[in-house]
């Protein structure tokens, strides 16, 4: 029997028994819907923790803090090894490192200035041989950093006001920082109280692109002129190759595989790491995990639906028992028997497959628009309207299309061998009796 022929006549076994076909599919759609939404649903929530994992860093950078700061959070078990220079070499001899860098943040309260505006931010030194590694995206200038040259963040100017108005003398939007020199004021106290006062002309050498993390806050400076000014407020200079630094970021190759073996190897020596690739690590864990509990919540539904395509097969088995003979009697073979039921309880369960996926994107879309709305509507109440909201809380990959349509046609060809194999081992004499 060629495929034509098969095809031809399932489509009329089918279109004669329309009504019970259509019941059956009714049951193989609402468990494929229920694949859909209860899927989309989760891998929305996992789009929405997932994709905005700046504020952890890039997915190549680690941070590394000191054992002796953190044991406590890994059980006690990490060592009390400083990150001295010759520990930042060890981690440069790793495979897949591509930098590493001191991150040293200022210690000394400083107010930066303006001309009439004044503002506060974030200021960290960094090793500018580290720079190009650290993949800087660049919305002004360059990211290079030298004595007395700065990178500032994409909101740092947000932070610069006059403290004399009521209001800022002028917009944040408008206030463009590149290539203009501020000042860092900074005071130091002595035991007798008397208080120093020190200015620092800084060049503003490039503004970084916004990113939504504590990048956009934040000045860099190079290493060495941190050291200085830190060591200028507390008097001291510590000795790096003893006392070790307290924060550390190591740059690997641009591969969440890499990053992750070079953290847990950092985590192995004793000290405590983490990145955004961990993170992003565990969060797919979990929601893999829940996707596969949600999908098997639906996948009961498309089992009830299995037991009724059966039935429905049996029953055209016991109704067709003499069109079976006849078609044993001119030849047909049990293969082609076993063909032509597997082949419609497949075609119902692709029917309903087809349709259920439709009904829940229908259904899914219905849920995401009043869930948005809900939350804006919250949000507008407290007063953060300007966030606007979630665009979306569910999301309907084409993966999980072609899942829930394959899913039901094995479910139909599944369910369509026990009757199949009903029909091939009909007598053909005896069903050609049959009444």
């Amino acid at each position: 029997m060629s495929f034509r022929d098969l095809l031809r006549l399932v489509l009329l076994n089918l279109n004669r028994m329309r009504g019970r076909v259509i019941m059956t599919a009714m049951g193989v759609m609402i468990g494929t819907a229920a694949i859909v939404v209860l899927m989309a649903l989760a891998a929305g929530l996992q789009q929405s923790a997932t994709g905005d994992l700046s504020q952890f860093g890039p997915i190549n950078q680690i941070t590394v803090f000191s054992g002796s700061a953190f044991g406590s959070l890994t059980g006690g078990q990490t060592t009390a090894e400083p990150l001295t220079t010759a520990t930042l070499d060890d981690f440069r001899s790793l495979d897949g490192v591509l930098a590493v860098t001191p991150r040293l943040s200022l210690s000394a309260p400083g107010l930066f200035k303006l001309n009439r505006l004044e503002g506060f931010a974030s200021v960290y030194g960094i090793d500018p041989r580290s720079v190009e590694p650290l993949g800087f995206e660049m919305a002004q200038g360059s990211s290079r950093l030298a004595r007395g040259v700065i990178v500032i963040g994409a909101r740092v100017a947000e932070a610069f006001e006059d403290p004399r108005a009521r209001r800022a003398s002028q917009d944040d939007s408008t206030l463009d920082l590149y290539g203009q020199t501020i000042l860092l004021e900074m005071a130091r106290t002595n035991e007798q109280g008397r208080t120093t006062t020190r200015t620092v002309r800084l060049r503003v050498g490039g503004v970084l692109a916004e990113r939504g993390g504590q990048d956009d806050y934040s000045i860099y400076m190079a290493l060495n002129d941190i050291e200085e000014l830190n060591a200028w407020f507390s008097g001291t200079r510590p000795d790096r190759r003893r006392e070790g630094y307290t924060e550390v970021l190591v740059i690997t190759e641009m591969d969440p595989a890499v990053a992750l073996a070079v953290e847990r190897e950092i985590t192995r020596d004793g000290f405590f790491a983490f990145s955004a690739s961990s993170v992003l690590s565990g969060l797919n864990t979990t929601f893999l995990i829940i996707q596969a509990v949600l999908g098997g919540i639906g996948a009961i539904a498309l089992i009830v639906a299995a037991i009724g395509i059966a039935n429905t097969m049996i029953m055209s088995v016991m109704e067709r028992t003499r069109e079976i003979g006849v078609l044993k009697a001119v030849g047909a073979t049990n293969r082609d028997v076993m063909s032509i039921f597997i082949t419609e309880a497949g075609t119902i369960g692709l029917l309903g497959g087809v349709v259920g996926v439709g009904f829940g994107a229908l259904v899914t879309r219905i849920i995401d628009f009043f869930a948005v709305n809900s939350i804006r509507a919250q949000n507008a109440a407290q007063g953060i309207a300007d966030t606007g909201g979630p665009e979306s809380i569910a999301i309907i990959p084409a993966w999980l299309v072609l899942l829930a349509i394959g899913v039901a046609v094995i479910v139909g060809l599944a369910a369509g061998i026990i009757p199949a194999l009903r029909a091939v081992q009909l007598d053909p004499v005896t069903a050609l009796k049959y009444e």
